[in-house]
C-alpha cells in the first residue's frame, strides 16, 4: 500500500467513524491499530506498549492534570463563586452591562483556577444567567457572555491544554503559561469592551441595576465582602501562578499546593464534606482518564500515520502548492478551525501537533509562538457549531435560554477570539515578551 493511498484511507476512515458518532478515542485508536498493522505488521503492534509508556505516560507534567482539575472543582464547590459574583455585580451595578461585565470578571478569576471549561460554564451559567434574565438582559448577550467567559479557562493558566501541548512540542510548560497570559487577558478585555459597547448603544441589552441594589466600592460593607470573598481565591491564584512563573515550584507542585489551599478555603466556608471530597476525586479521575485514553489512542494513530510515510505525503503536498511558509501556517489554522466544529480540542491537539509541528519547525517558525497561536485558536472550537461544548453545557442547564439565543449570542465573541488570534500572529511579541523576560 503506497503512502499516498494510506494517507487518504486513514483520514477518510477517521472522518467516517467520527461522523457516525463513535467515541473519539475509539475512532482514533481503531484506525491507528488497523492501518498500523497493515503497514507495519507485528512489529508495529509490539511497539505500541513501548510507545505509550515511554511517550504518553512517562511525562511527569501530566501529573499536574488531575491536580488542577481537582483544584477547580473544589473552588466551584466552596461557594466562593456565589459571593464573589454578588459583590462584583453590585460594584458594577451602575455601569452599562455591569452584570455581564461582572460575569466576565468572574470567568477570568475562575479561568485562573481551573483548566476545565465544563466546570466554568456550569458554575457561571447557574449563577449569572438567571440573574441577568431577571435584570431584563438580552438572552443572546447573557448566553454569549457565559459561553465565551467559560472558554477562558482553557487558555488562561493553569490550563490543561497548555500542559498537554508543551511536552508534545518540546517546549517548557512555564513558558507556555507565561506566553498565554496576554492572549487570555486580551480576550477577557475584548469581551468586556464589547459588552460595554453594545449596552451603551442599546441600553435594553443590559440595563443598570436599580440604585438600591448597588453598593459603593469604598463602603464598609463593600470592603468587608471583597476581603472575605474575593481575596482568598485571588490569593490562591497569585500563589499558584506566581510560584510557577517565578520558578519556585513546578506546575505539578504548584497544583498540589493549590489543591490544599482550596480544601482549606472550602473548610473555612463550611462547604467541605466527605461527600463533596469524594465526588471531586471521582470527577477529577474521570476527566483525567478520558484525556489519557484519548492521548493513548492518538499516540497509536500518529505512530501509524508517520510510520507509513503519511507525514511526508502531507508535507510534500503543501510544499508543492507553492503557498510558502505562511500559506502552510494558514492551512493549519483553517484545518484546526474546521476540526473544532466536529471534535474536541484534546483530539485535535494530539493528532495535529505531531503531524504539523515538525513541518512548521522546518519552515523556521518559533516553536513556542506556534504553540500559543494553536492553543489560542483552539479556544474557538468551544463556540463554533455544530460541535461546541460551551453551547451544549449551557443548554443542558435549563436556565431559560434557547439554543437559537445561544447561537446568536456566541458569534460576536467568536469574532473577538479570531481578532486576538490575528493580533498575536501580526505582533508575536504580545505573547513572547513575558516568556523572554522570565528567561532573562
Amino acid at each position: 500500500m503506497s503512502p499516498e493511498l494510506t494517507t487518504v484511507l486513514m483520514l477518510a476512515s477517521l472522518v467516517l467513524l467520527v461522523v457516525t458518532g463513535f467515541p473519539f478515542a475509539m475512532c482514533v485508536g481503531t484506525v491507528g491499530l488497523v492501518f498500523g498493522y497493515l503497514t507495519g505488521g507485528d512489529a508495529f503492534i509490539k511497539m505500541i506498549p513501548l510507545r505509550i509508556v515511554s511517550g504518553t505516560l512517562s511525562e511527569y507534567i501530566f501529573a499536574a492534570v488531575p491536580l488542577f482539575i481537582f483544584m477547580g472543582n473544589m473552588m466551584q464547590q466552596s461557594g466562593v463563586a456565589d459571593k464573589a459574583f454578588e459583590i462584583l455585580h453590585r460594584w458594577l451595578g451602575g455601569v452599562r452591562g455591569g452584570l455581564a461585565i461582572a460575569t466576565t470578571l468572574l470567568a477570568i478569576l475562575f479561568a485562573a483556577t481551573t483548566g476545565v471549561v465544563g466546570a466554568s460554564v456550569t458554575t457561571i451559567g447557574l449563577l449569572a444567567v438567571p440573574a441577568m434574565l431577571t435584570a431584563k438582559y438580552s438572552k443572546p448577550l447573557a448566553s454569549g457572555v457565559v459561553c465565551a467567559g467559560g472558554t477562558l479557562g482553557i487558555l488562561i493558566p493553569p490550563s490543561i491544554m497548555l500542559i498537554l501541548y508543551a511536552p508534545m512540542a518540546g517546549v517548557s510548560v512555564i513558558q507556555m503559561f507565561a506566553g498565554a497570559m496576554v492572549p487570555g487577558l486580551l480576550m477577557g478585555v475584548g469581551f468586556i469592551l464589547y459588552i460595554f459597547f453594545v449596552c451603551t448603544i442599546n441600553p435594553e441589552n443590559g440595563p443598570n441595576l436599580p440604585p438600591e441594589e448597588r453598593v459603593l466600592f469604598f463602603s464598609r460593607e463593600s470592603l468587608i465582602s471583597g476581603l472575605k470573598y474575593l481575596l482568598p481565591p485571588v490569593s490562591i491564584v497569585i500563589a499558584v501562578l506566581g510560584s510557577i512563573l517565578a520558578g519556585v515550584a513546578s506546575p505539578t507542585e504548584a497544583g498540589a499546593v493549590g489543591c490544599v489551599c482550596t480544601l482549606i478555603m472550602a473548610l473555612a466556608y463550611k462547604k467541605l464534606t466527605w461527600k463533596n471530597f469524594l465526588e471531586n476525586c471521582y470527577s477529577s479521575a474521570r476527566v483525567t482518564s478520558m484525556i489519557i485514553l484519548i492521548a493513548i489512542a492518538a499516540t497509536i494513530f500518529t505512530g501509524a500515520f508517520l510510520n507509513a510515510g503519511c507525514g511526508k505525503v502531507i508535507t510534500n503536498m503543501l510544499v508543492s502548492l507553492g503557498l510558502g511558509r505562511w500559506g502552510i501556517f494558514a492551512v493549519l489554522l483553517i484545518i484546526i478551525l474546521f476540526l473544532g466544529m466536529f471534535i474536541d480540542w484534546v483530539g485535535i491537539l494530539l493528532i495535529v501537533v505531531p503531524i504539523f509541528g515538525p513541518m512548521l519547525q522546518a519552515q523556521g517558525f518559533n516553536t513556542l509562538w506556534v504553540g500559543l497561536v494553536i492553543c489560542t485558536s483552539l479556544q474557538m472550537s468551544f463556540l463554533t457549531p455544530p460541535f461546541a461544548y460551551s453551547i451544549f453545557y449551557l443548554k443542558g442547564l435549563n436556565v431559560g435560554v434557547e439554543l437559537n439565543d445561544i447561537y446568536k449570542g456566541v458569534w460576536p465573541f467568536v469574532i473577538i477570539q479570531a481578532v486576538v488570534v490575528l493580533l498575536i500572529i501580526l505582533f508575536p511579541q504580545l505573547c513572547l515578551f513575558l516568556p523572554k523576560f522570565l528567561a532573562g
